[in-house]
């Protein structure tokens, strides 16, 4: 706490602490307060030393989000010493020791109570005043840029934002920016027609978009994290939190018309053009999308990942459990086509898919992501908490997919958008279809 009363007394002084140094540290931020602040008002963010170069990416740790499992590496006392002796080969610039680094330093700021003291009285002469002269530069720099693209004079803007870099290079935010002010300038996208005006105002990407010459339309999933799982269905805990970058999803899934003009046949149970594809396997639809792919310009169509698929189906907000279901869902309630057997008894013939489309879309323009038909991921069945960047979602990688949503002659608790159910990647069920996903293309 000693260490703790001089920094909350510079809080006055830290309104040039910018929101990129909170991306420097990463999630860390959002749970370690303290530290973060301390090591905002050190030498370490110019180095661009951030929490993962001490404490390792962590990545189990950030996932439980509940402390129940450590930060790769915790140093403390000799091992922080160690930590520090990597950048301060010769010693303490000070006192040249090279042992016991934290009786004097704050591990975090590597700044002694005493310079926090002689920084308060004379903040001029302390080493960071350039630093925050610097930043104060280019928090000005940046409001300049903002109002030129508020404006939308995006080549002002883009340039603006580009003399901002010049103050910090490689700053994350800004390069942001930038590839805004581009997007608006070039919102072209290979194999896309844009659909309306409406542009997504963090990366400017196009939020309604048309596959030519298919004509199947997709809508923009925007960068975001989410908490992913339940704790109401064991084969979705832990609940952990997922960052995803944008992509596109189709608005619907895939109709037996779409895939009657790729393939040539029509597989479905249940005849129809609008109805959505049903009865194939999660083998068919690679080959599916290697024919649109084929086709397309630019290529690049895939099935969403469940991780993509559940962020994508909770934006109607809310919990699952508060939905009004029918509202946006085809299942057992309200999906049958054929009265009861003589006994009564409801067999599955007797419930049949719907036109897609037919109910409301959620809050990012999807529509049936619940109900109406299974929908086929790219995602092996594994436990949680795993890295779907390790490779494992490649198409020859052996074991059961994950089928997301739930289908039309399914109870309400099937429908939830944390329920996964495997299946074996050659299985064609009359429930099951497909909606197809795109990454974004670089330019």
């Amino acid at each position: 706490m000693s260490r703790l009363l001089p920094l909350l007394l510079l809080l006055p002084l830290a309104g040039w602490a910018q929101q990129s140094d909170l991306k420097q540290a990463g999630v860390c931020s959002r749970c370690h307060v303290v530290s973060v602040l301390e090591w905002q008002i050190s030498a370490h963010v110019a180095a661009g030393t951030a929490c993962i170069q001490c404490h390792g990416p962590s990545e189990a740790h950030v996932a439980n989000e509940r402390n129940e499992v450590s930060p790769d590496r915790i140093p403390r006392g000799p091992a922080a010493a160690g930590l520090c002796m990597t950048c301060h080969t010769a010693g303490c610039p000070t006192t040249q020791k090279t042992a016991d680094c934290v009786s004097c330093h704050s591990p975090h700021t590597l700044t002694s109570p005493e310079q926090i003291q002689t920084f308060q009285g004379d903040r001029a002469a302390h080493p960071i005043h350039a630093e925050v002269e610097r930043l104060e530069r280019f928090k000005e720099a940046t409001a300049r840029a903002e109002e030129l693209a508020a404006n939308q004079d995006w080549a002002a803007a883009r340039a603006a934002f580009e003399e901002a870099l010049e103050i910090r290079p490689q700053d994350p935010s800004t390069l942001a920016r930038i590839r805004f002010c581009e997007r608006r300038l070039d919102p072209a996208i290979e194999g896309f027609e844009i659909v309306g005006e409406e542009f997504d105002p963090a990366s400017g990407l196009p939020t309604h978009v048309r596959a030519a010459p298919l004509g199947y339309e997709m809508r923009l999933a925007p960068a975001g994290s989410f908490d992913m799982g339940s704790d109401e269905l064991p084969d979705a805990q832990p609940v952990h939190t997922v960052r995803l970058d944008a992509f596109y999803l189709g608005a619907r899934e895939v109709t037996q018309a779409e895939w009657r003009a790729v393939m040539g046949a029509n597989p479905s149970a249940r005849q129809g053009d609008d109805l959505p594809v049903d009865s194939v396997s999660w083998e068919d639809a690679q080959q599916f999308i290697a024919q649109v792919n084929e086709r397309v310009p630019g290529g690049g169509f895939r099935l969403p990942t469940e991780a993509e698929w559940e962020y994508a189906a909770r934006a109607s907000g809310g919990l699952f459990k508060d939905f009004e279901l029918s509202r946006y869902a085809w299942y057992r309630e309200n999906s049958q086509i054929e009265p009861a057997a003589a006994d009564g008894f409801l067999r599955i013939e007797n419930f049949g898919s719907q036109p897609v489309g037919g109910k409301e879309p959620n809050r990012w323009g999807f529509f049936d992501m619940h109900g109406n038909v299974w929908e086929w991921t790219s995602s092996l069945f594994r436990p949680y908490v795993y890295d779907a960047s390790d490779g494992r979602e490649s198409p020859t990688a052996e074991g059961q997919r994950v089928l997301r949503g739930g289908g039309f002659a399914d109870a309400a608790f099937l429908l939830d958008p944390a329920l996964r159910h495997p299946e074996r990647p050659t299985r064609r069920y009359r429930w099951n279809g497909l909606r197809l996903a795109r990454s974004i293309p670089s330019k």
